[in-house]
């Protein structure tokens, strides 16, 4: 499946999505990743809430956005791990985020446009890491933005 060519995709493809539990597990999209399955059976998503719309902000303004992301995520009452988006040609800075187990696409989705993002990643019970791009047309993304 396609997005159309998002001016985007090729960093969004490249970059490594971390997953903060002990050992580590890197998020690779198109992978499948036994690990995340043994886990995290139920699959989750990877979101974060800095650099809206790949603007880069100020280190600042994005620690504030994680905390906001952080309260939202806690007051609906779900479990969260930290991770970080990271980018391995060293292009872009490190972005923290969320991993959030057995959040479904649509809620993950409604977080990632509150929060501004162009994307998320998706793990199913499959465990292949997805991108999945958030619709700005305001009608909800469906399962044609998901991508492996």
């Amino acid at each position: 499946m396609t997005t159309g060519g998002h001016p985007l995709e090729a960093a969004y493809r490249a970059a490594h999505y971390r997953i903060d539990t002990e050992p580590p597990l890197v998020l690779r999209i198109g992978e499948a990743h036994p690990a995340l399955r043994v886990l995290f059976p139920q699959g989750g998503i990877f979101l974060t809430a800095c650099n809206p719309r790949s603007r880069r902000l100020r280190p600042a303004a994005n620690d504030r956005r994680l905390r906001a992301l952080r309260r939202s995520v806690a007051r609906q009452g779900l479990a969260w791990l930290p991770g970080r988006g990271l980018d391995p040609r060293g292009l872009w800075p490190d972005e923290p985020g969320l991993w959030i187990p057995g959040l479904p696409l649509d809620e993950g989705l409604r977080l990632a446009r509150r929060f501004g993002q162009n994307a998320l990643v998706r793990c199913g019970p499959d465990a292949v890491a997805q991108l999945a791009w958030i619709s700005w047309t305001g009608r909800p993304a469906d399962r044609a933005h998901l991508l492996r």
